[in-house]
């Protein structure tokens, strides 16, 4: 199985992870300021530049290749204004193909990764971001209520309230509960269990929570669970008796991680009070767990069906059997042709005219998470051109199948030499 590097990017935290036969490991943890360096255009050059910066002693020493790296960047980086250009320009610098996701897909990959902590009890999944919060409500395993994105986050909490850093200050913090509370959305129903994601477990663990042997759900990635006055316990302690400078020494590989503790933990604390939380599960799983499991939730297949049908049924099988869902083309089973371009079973051919056909399968590129591009043999032909086109010209990834001459050259068909890209499906 192949090695590759999976990589999230957030707001104010680059993580890296190796994936090694099916396993993660952590291996780069670099915090970082990106949103004081937005602006109206976009990050700001000195910001850009120290991003292609970190990324370029990253593919120096990790050998990274758009072959074996995926990158997932959330938070800031949805807000800028020309997505297409800062990942082109991000292509060029770095030859990696800089993935932005939506909201949805964010959670989605969310829901996937705490997909073995199946609870009886009624269980919230927390996510908290620099710049949004994610709350999924759960059963047994599967949501029972629509998740909630919250425009809440550790940047802007801190932003408006710059104080909950300072040395010792308790007097904010009743306040605030308030303001976090006015921001959460109408309760429909009580969770008793929290899990708390995003590198929690290795916080709490850092700082000496008390921490139990997880009895709600058996799981290896998640072992630990506290209960919710212990929680509260250890949280007065570290917001009234320690400092942001206490806070940095605890974690001295990357002590600016550290700036957001207690912005995060009074965004925590305040969920788990709202909605009536006994038990919390902290988590160091996050987005790239979710990837781990199933890298989307629906794909466009683009290819040559005359030449290579029998390859595209094989991929279409192999992503179905993963939980992929194709949403184009919907059969593979022929039953005729117009001009050379295949019919299959549920197409809608009208007066010998395939362009219905085509327009449908470039609605589906519209909706789809990323397109998978079949480059077999070297061969692209004029009408997948076409749809490729389109797709970039949508801000569609696309990932070809095959490391070869077409994947490095097709750009220049479409006017955009290098054509950001990925190659290879995990």
């Amino acid at each position: 199985m192949n090695s590759y590097f999976l990589i999230d990017v957030g707001t104010s935290t680059v993580k890296v992870y190796e994936r090694k036969e099916g396993y993660l490991f952590l291996v780069v943890k670099k915090t970082f300021d990106f949103e004081t360096g937005i602006n109206n255009s976009g990050l700001s050059s000195k910001k850009e530049q120290e991003l292609f910066d970190f990324f370029n002693n990253l593919v120096a020493l990790y050998s990274l290749t758009n072959k074996n790296t995926k990158i997932y960047a959330t938070g800031i980086f949805r807000s800028l204004n020309n997505k297409k250009h800062f990942i082109e320009r991000f292509y060029n610098k770095t030859g990696l193909y800089f993935n932005i996701i939506t909201h949805e897909l964010e959670a989605f990959y969310l829901e996937k990764a705490w997909t073995n902590c199946k609870s009886q009890e009624r269980m919230l999944v927390i996510n908290i971001g620099g710049d949004t919060t994610e709350i999924l409500f759960c059963e047994n395993g599967k949501l029972i209520e629509d998740s909630e994105k919250l425009s809440l986050g550790v940047k802007t909490l801190l932003e408006e309230y710059p104080e909950i850093n300072e040395d010792y200050n308790t007097n904010i913090f009743k306040s605030l509960t308030e303001a976090i509370k006015i921001q959460l959305p109408k309760k429909r129903n009580s969770y008793s269990i929290a899990l708390y994601t995003g590198g929690e477990l290795s916080y709490m663990k850092k700082m000496h929570y008390p921490l139990a042997a997880n009895t709600k759900f058996d799981d290896a990635q998640h072992p630990f669970m506290i209960n919710f006055d212990d929680y509260i316990k250890r949280n007065d302690f570290i917001l009234s008796k320690l400092s942001i400078s206490d806070l940095k020494e605890a974690m001295p590989q990357n002590p600016n991680w550290m700036k957001g503790a207690k912005a995060c933990s009074l965004i925590a604390q305040t969920i788990f009070q709202y909605y009536d939380v006994k038990t919390i599960v902290p988590s160091d799983s996050n987005l790239i767990d979710g990837v781990n499991v199933q890298e989307a939730k629906n794909v466009v297949i683009c290819g040559s069906f005359n030449k290579h049908l029998k390859q595209i049924e094989d991929l279409i099988n192999r992503l179905k059997s993963n939980g992929i869902t194709v949403l184009s083309p919907t059969s593979t089973e022929v039953i005729g042709a117009e001009n050379d371009f295949v019919v299959f079973k549920n197409d809608v051919i009208i007066n010998h005219n395939t362009w219905s056909v085509e327009e449908l399968h470039l609605k589906a590129i519209d909706n789809c998470d990323f397109v998978i591009a079949c480059n077999y043999d070297e061969y692209i032909g004029i009408s997948t051109t076409f749809e490729l086109e389109h797709a970039y010209r949508m801000g569609k990834k696309i990932v070809f199948v095959e490391d070869n001459n077409i994947s490095t050259t097709f750009g220049k068909r479409i006017g955009i030499d290098p054509m950001p890209c990925e190659v290879g499906l995990l």
